[in-house]
């Protein structure tokens, strides 16, 4: 997959994406709660990434890699599948599977922890496995494979580069 660097922050930071992620927008929601997420959600590891996989970030920031996985279904789609089954019978009679909406999705996360900052960056990447064949992402989106998006996102993580420390108020 073709990268190219990012600039973030007027270029305060920067990172490597490809060409499709041109256009970053930072936006804030209850994701889970419009999402109708719920406890069917595992945590396959959290590990502490070290300096050498790192090098150019300052020795005293902590490096968090978590991955796992969380069924989910976008913007309650399965109330609203609910909602259909109790008032169309001939709905319900499928099996569950053939009328649960919730995606299978890989969730990948970074927590870069500056104590010199009094900050933590994160970055989420989250990768489809199994798309549920009565969601709406089923038009639009496409499954992916764990390996390759885990790769995807160590090389994005090796890529970030602060290049301003000022962005932190601290001039570092």
């Amino acid at each position: 997959m073709s990268v190219v660097q990012q600039e973030l922050y007027g270029g305060a930071i920067t990172l490597n994406l490809p060409p499709k992620f041109e256009n970053i927008s930072f936006h804030f929601r209850q994701l889970a709660e419009d999402n109708d997420a719920e406890d069917a959600s595992h945590i396959q590891g959290v590990s502490l990434l070290n300096n050498a996989e790192l090098p150019a970030w300052p020795s005293e920031a902590k490096i968090y890699l978590l991955l796992g996985q969380q069924r989910i279904a976008k913007f309650n789609e399965r109330q609203r599948q609910q909602e259909a089954q109790a008032q169309d019978p001939a709905f319900a009679s499928g099996s569950e599977s053939q009328v649960d909406p919730r995606n299978l999705v890989q969730i990948m996360m970074v927590v870069i922890r500056l104590p010199l900052q009094e900050t933590d960056i994160v970055i989420t990447f989250n990768v489809p496995l199994h798309i549920a064949e009565t969601s709406s992402s089923k038009q639009v989106a496409h499954e992916g494979s764990i390996e390759e998006a885990e790769v995807w996102f160590r090389n994005l993580i090796a890529s970030l580069q602060v290049r301003n420390w000022g962005l932190f108020g601290s001039g570092n």
